[in-house]
């Protein structure tokens, strides 16, 4: 897996890491960025699927909050100088193994000082940051996308299959409508026409296209075809 690993703190960017797994992959395929919330199945020994994910990752995503640092456990202590505590060694383990480790700042959140880190991740202050900012996200997630494919191949888009024509019955539309109702349908073998569609300018047009391709008529706004008058539909949208 050569993707991205989001790194979160809960209860410091639980939002905002959905938000951003949701646009990551829908651009690199959800089987390169991973969650630990979606990319953990029911029943799997955790720990070592998600040291094996984060050693596999090109980039580690470091989502920082304005709590990120304070936030504490049960005895007082601050979470990130717990032994054991996910965010930290997540974070140590890749700048061990030299990932590209990118600090988010969330919603106008500072970056810790070194002086506030623990030793192990003091260097986390020495890595260029971006923004997200969860209200923006429509401007901030396009900039963090694309840095990332500097990192990351996108996953090639998918083309939706086109639909078939009904077998013996009358021929399918193609979805194509113009301005006056008349629609056009196109691949069935039969004859196609149109008349005073909003592709003709300057009065009636009347199009007829048999079977094998040929054009019988002239769009120069008085031409007759050699259509039997009939339209194919009465669709009344826009193309």
């Amino acid at each position: 897996m050569a993707g991205v690993f989001i790194n979160y703190r809960t209860g410091d960017g639980t939002e905002a890491a959905v938000l951003l797994d949701e646009q990551l992959k829908g651009v690199f395929g959800p089987e390169n960025v991973f969650r630990d919330r979606r990319g953990t199945a029911p029943g799997e020994h955790f720990p070592p699927h998600l040291w094996r994910t984060l050693e596999s990752c090109t980039v580690l995503l470091v989502l920082i909050g304005r709590n990120w640092l304070s936030l504490c456990d049960d005895t007082g202590r601050r979470r990130i100088d717990v032994p054991g505590d996910y965010v930290h060694d997540e974070i140590c383990a890749a700048l061990t193994w030299c990932r590209t480790v990118i600090p988010v700042l969330m919603d106008g959140a500072a970056l810790p000082t070194e002086k506030e880190l623990p030793d192990d991740i003091a260097e986390l202050t020495e890595r260029q940051f971006m923004h997200l900012r969860v209200p923006y996200a429509h401007l901030d997630l396009p900039v963090l996308t694309d840095e990332l494919r500097k990192h990351v191949p996108a996953s090639p888009p998918v083309s939706p299959s086109p639909a078939a024509p009904a077998a013996g019955g009358a021929p399918q539309m193609s979805g194509f409508t113009f301005g006056d109702g008349n629609a056009v349908n196109f691949g069935s073998g039969e004859a196609t026409s149109y008349t005073n569609s909003a592709v003709s300018h300057g009065g009636t047009a009347i199009y007829t296209e048999n079977a094998d391709g040929e054009n019988d008529g002239e769009n120069d706004g008085e031409s007759e075809g050699k259509s039997d008058g009939k339209s194919d539909g009465t669709n009344g949208g826009t193309s």
